[in-house]
């Protein structure tokens, strides 16, 4: 077990990348802080970790709320012993504000400030309030690992989504700065950049091509993935959250002490910067 007892918070934990890179960590031993905005989903992937033979905690967590980001680590600490890991998997889409029936292109002038600065405010501001409220422990302890979920569209502004972009590619860059902040500390900082995933938010998102994007008009959500898979993954296979996990694991490892400012693309060779 390559995490035999060491004690992680997952934020974005209830559903989609964070439910199975809480699985994943789970299965190499460690003890796993659920954290989501949504209490039930975060129960249920708790209970899942603990039928798995670890301890875990449910925490309902909005990680654009200071109070509540220090409060998560402050009582995994608590109640767990120690905190070894930080994974920053909270994460929105871009679409929260997006209505189906009027579906515009979400070109720039499409995008509102509400849907701007929740993007931001979640994504980015979410990564820098986690990383803060972990930064003292660490480098008290002079170990520890932090790794942050971008995108591989924060790689490539992608023109559908260029508030999601922008968002995921600041926190590439912050997440260099930290690496740099925290490496005298012994702290690894870094990120992982998924590709084409198939998750609830994404599917959202395959409703706003399917709806507004030329090349994909009047496809369903199941066509748009497929064809996104088939047209931009050399490797021609979607990846799974498992994939994510096992990156997220490895870099939480003994095995990546090396490795930090860096960031992993699991993509299946859709980006190669």
């Amino acid at each position: 077990m390559l995490l035999k007892d060491q004690v992680a918070i997952v934020t974005g934990g209830g559903g989609g990348l964070g439910e199975g890179i809480c699985r994943c960590l789970a299965k190499e031993g460690a003890h796993v802080a659920v954290s989501d905005v949504n209490l039930a989903l975060a129960t249920k992937v708790s209970q899942q970790v603990k039928d798995m033979g670890r301890q875990s905690l449910a925490f309902k967590t909005d990680v654009r709320v200071s109070d509540q980001c220090e409060e998560l680590v402050k009582e995994t600490i608590e109640k767990l012993g120690r905190l070894d890991i930080l994974i920053c998997a909270a994460g929105v889409g871009g679409f929260s504000y997006w209505n189906e029936a009027d579906a515009p292109l979400p070109v720039i002038e499409n995008i509102t400030e509400e849907e701007w600065n929740l993007t931001v405010d979640v994504n980015l501001k979410g990564v820098f309030l986690c990383n803060r409220a972990v930064a003292p422990h660490f480098k008290e302890q002079k170990k520890g690992k932090i790794i942050n979920l971008s995108s591989v569209a924060g790689r490539q502004g992608f023109d559908w989504i260029a508030h999601y972009s922008a968002s995921k590619a600041a926190v590439i860059v912050f997440t260099q700065a930290v690496a740099l902040q925290m490496a005298p500390y012994g702290v690894n900082v870094n990120t992982v950049c998924p590709g084409v995933i198939r998750t609830p938010m994404w599917d959202i998102g395959a409703k706003v091509l399917a709806k507004s994007y030329p090349p994909f008009k009047g496809m369903s959500p199941d066509e748009v993935f497929k064809t996104v898979v088939q047209n931009t993954i050399p490797m021609k296979r979607p990846q799974t959250a498992e994939d994510i996990g096992n990156a997220v694991v490895f870099l939480a490892s003994d095995g990546a002490k090396e490795i930090t400012g860096q960031a992993l693309n699991v993509d299946g060779g859709a980006m190669f910067n």
